[in-house]
């Protein structure tokens, strides 16, 4: 699906409290679509058949539960995003905003016993900078993403 956010959900209870939400937000919306009264156009257009449209309704609540999903998870402190070509960071307690084709390269840095092994974003600049730590809800689509986006070498 086209989607131009991307989010990593941090395993805390932070990432937990914004899923459950979100399902919670979803499931009372899927509650409505099903008692909701369609109209009568709409039943006219496919043959009387109502779980045709309730279905495509909860098709379309779906796509939008991946938004708002994504959504939650730019407001949680920890969590590493991706909008449009800029990807936001924290960096000693602030967010940081970085230009996607600042990016040289991205890769996995393995971590001591005990510790994950993390994503690490290089700049052109020589800079790097944690993105998450592989193992994260999202974390895999969003490293998916940012290599997509980094210019290809010739």
């Amino acid at each position: 699906m086209f989607i131009r956010l991307r989010a990593a959900r941090p395993e805390d209870w932070t990432g937990k409290l914004s899923d459950f939400l979100v399902g919670l937000v979803f499931l009372s919306a899927t509650v409505a679509v099903l008692l909701a009264r369609l109209p009568d156009a709409w039943v006219e257009a496919v043959d009387g058949r109502r779980w045709i449209i309730r279905a495509a309704l909860i098709v379309v609540l779906l796509w939008l539960n991946q938004w708002i999903g994504n959504l939650v998870r730019t407001i949680l402190p920890r969590a590493p995003y991706l909008f449009g070509r800029t990807l936001t960071v924290r960096e000693r307690g602030r967010r940081v905003r970085l230009p996607v084709r600042e990016i040289a390269r991205i890769y996995v840095e393995p971590r001591p016993p005990g510790e994950r092994d993390t994503f690490v974003v290089a700049l052109k600049n020589g800079q790097t900078y944690d993105l998450c730590p592989i193992a994260w809800q999202g974390a895999a689509r969003l490293y998916a993403r940012l290599v997509r986006a980094l210019p290809r070498p010739r």
